[in-house]
């Protein structure tokens, strides 16, 4: 049986196809028990209780950006979580406004953090 997820994970989930990608690889991770989802919007708005939870669990937390405005990682910032592993959409060759989502693309996105937790770990 594996062991319970030990990575947290949040993506800014914008409204372009580079939104689209962080939204389905951070759930598909989340689905699959490779990582725990944090809710993006909870921290925004200075949920206390989240953000101490996330500070203290020591794991790693990996921030999925989908452009350069690099929204998920300025408010994670904003919220004193700054130990974190960021990554962006771009870093995949994905262009915000051009490149359609597919699920291989999905995949390697995915792929790519699920190694970075066995790096963590």
């Amino acid at each position: 049986m594996e062991s319970a997820p030990r990575i947290q994970i949040v993506s800014c989930s914008g409204a372009s196809n580079t939104g689209k990608y962080t939204d389905d690889v951070v759930r598909r991770l989340a689905s699959a028990g490779h990582a725990n989802l944090i809710c993006l919007a909870k921290v925004a708005i200075g949920d206390e209780p989240l953000i101490s939870g996330i500070k203290s669990k020591g794991f790693p937390v990996v921030v999925l950006d989908g452009c350069p405005f690099n929204c998920a990682e300025v408010i994670m910032g904003r919220a004193g979580i700054t130990d974190i592993i960021h990554l962006n959409t771009t870093d995949f060759g994905i262009i915000k406004g051009k490149t359609p989502v597919t699920e291989d693309k999905i995949t390697e996105i995915a792929e790519h953090i699920k190694n970075l937790k066995h790096e963590n770990n």
